[in-house]
């Protein structure tokens, strides 16, 4: 061991270059050890994340499906019909009375109903449709109109919602339709037919 002429011992560079490289030597293994927590800390990450996704998405299901059920219980416990059921009790096909046909004396006319068809229209209302032929035997031609005809709906008249204008030549016969709008809770109505001053009524009973 030599001393230099300041005192120092000449071993110590020695000792600081040891020291470094085994101090170099170890980055390494610091780095692959950062990488496996990054790895462990990066896998632990997705996991809580997966499990919190599958754990939100169920809610989302019973909470999509319950309202239907509710709804769906409720309809048939307030003894409500589907749209489906009420479409088909409002639409089809009315049965005519014994007495279809209106007979007048002035001009002669004679004017029966072949049939009425009923439709709806929205959730409140429905259409008549009375299928109607006109018989002129007079010695003129006679007007078969939509103004011949009112329906009574809870005693007050209705004017049709459609247009009918004929012309019959005397000694003949037309068939013509007219049109009504009434509200689906109606279950009676009264076809009023006119000729002049006379008037003649016919009874109907709605499904």
């Amino acid at each position: 061991m030599h001393t230099t002429a300041y005192g120092y011992n000449d071993a110590t560079p020695m000792a600081d270059e040891k020291s470094g490289t085994s101090w170099w030597q170890t980055v390494p293994g610091v780095l692959t050890g950062l990488a496996a927590i990054i790895t462990a800390v990066t896998g632990l990450i997705l996991a809580l994340n997966h499990t919190s996704s599958r754990s939100d998405a169920a809610p989302a299901v019973s909470s999509s499906t319950s309202p239907a059920l509710s709804n769906s219980s409720s309809a048939s416990s307030s003894g409500a019909l589907p749209a489906a059921a009420a479409t088909s009790r409002s639409s089809g096909t009315i049965a005519l009375p014994a007495l279809h046909e209106v007979k007048f004396a002035e001009g002669n006319p004679v004017v029966t109903i072949l049939a009425v068809d009923t439709a709806p229209i929205d959730a409140e209302r429905r259409s008549l449709t009375f299928h109607i032929r006109y018989a002129n035997t007079g010695r003129f031609d006679a007007n078969f109109w939509d103004r011949s005809f009112r329906l009574l709906v809870d005693g007050l008249p209705r004017a049709p919602t459609n247009r009918l204008n004929e012309l019959v030549a005397n000694d003949s016969t037309k068939d013509g339709d007219v049109v009504f709008d009434v509200p689906i809770s109606v279950k009676d109505v009264v076809l009023q037919i006119s000729a002049g001053e006379e008037k003649g009524r016919i009874s109907f009973k709605l499904p």
